[in-house]
């Protein structure tokens, strides 16, 4: 409605310019031959102002909808990846740095799946039972809630090993110190938390050049292991087969929410 009251305010501009320029020729007893040049400026003026009359609308419309865009992904998003790095004096800066990096990889991957309807996304979420540690993250969809931890890593192929009660990352080859997980604690925490009718399923995501995931992908304990595109791939595909017949559950975003170590994102209660 702006756009086209500019346009037809242009056209009449125009046209004013036009009779102001005849009536100095009748005035100045000249021809209208004399004032050609100046009636051409007025016009090809005018000519450009109404061009880029619509232009400026549709830049202002493209502004506003990536806004509005904007804001609605902000409201699903809850949290602050790469909290791990106030941990560098206790663990080590480098130790630290790669797993920030490896929590921010994992986040701007998750705002992808924001296109799916009633998903909503989690960062640095509290570990049942420990005031130090956290889950990395989570992502819910209905009663489907996926517990997140992310690991940067170097080039290798990885899988799970079990000692005891104790899940083990360790590299297909035998390279490196096997790294003890508790993702399996975490998921029977949050389930307790959740209740008996929402699905905890934890994944290690793993992000890192030339990296796989060999043929042990779950731990004995039931948690996954997956390459950060195999993780998405899960994800994605689980949330957009439930669409036809999932109910929205509020509950699980609040219980989520309540469990952030460092609230971000959304100012708003997720519900």
């Amino acid at each position: 409605m702006v756009t086209v009251a500019l346009m037809a305010v242009d056209v009449l501009a125009v046209a004013a310019g036009n009779v102001c320029i005849y009536s100095l020729a009748v005035l100045t007893h000249t021809s209208l031959t004399a004032w050609s040049l100046l009636t051409l400026l007025v016009f090809l003026t005018g000519l450009v102002a109404f061009i880029r009359i619509p232009i400026r609308g549709s830049h202002r419309v493209r502004a506003n909808y990536t806004a509005a865009a904007k804001a609605a992904r902000d409201a699903r998003v809850f949290g602050i990846p790469g909290g791990v790095r106030s941990a560098a004096a206790r663990f080590g800066a480098g130790k630290v740095e790669a797993g920030a990096q490896g929590e921010e990889s994992t986040a701007a991957l998750l705002e992808l799946l924001l296109g799916i309807p009633g998903t909503a996304v989690f960062h640095g979420l509290q570990f049942p039972g420990s005031p130090d540690a956290d889950v990395d993250h989570a992502v819910s969809h209905g009663n489907t809630v996926f517990l997140l931890d992310s690991k940067l890593l170097r080039w290798g192929t990885y899988e799970w090993r079990s000692m005891g009660d104790r899940d083990l990352i360790v590299r297909s080859d035998g390279y490196g110190a096997p790294r003890s997980n508790a993702m399996h604690v975490a998921a029977a925490g949050y389930r307790y938390l959740l209740g008996p009718d929402v699905e905890v399923i934890p994944v290690v995501m793993i992000h890192g050049r030339n990296t796989s995931v060999g043929p042990f992908s779950i731990s004995k304990h039931g948690v996954h292991m997956a390459t950060a595109e195999q993780a998405m791939e899960r994800i994605g595909d689980t949330f957009a087969f439930a669409l036809e017949f999932w109910q929205d559950n509020p509950s699980v975003r609040a219980a989520l929410a309540s469990k952030l170590k460092t609230f971000g994102g959304a100012e708003q209660s997720p519900t």
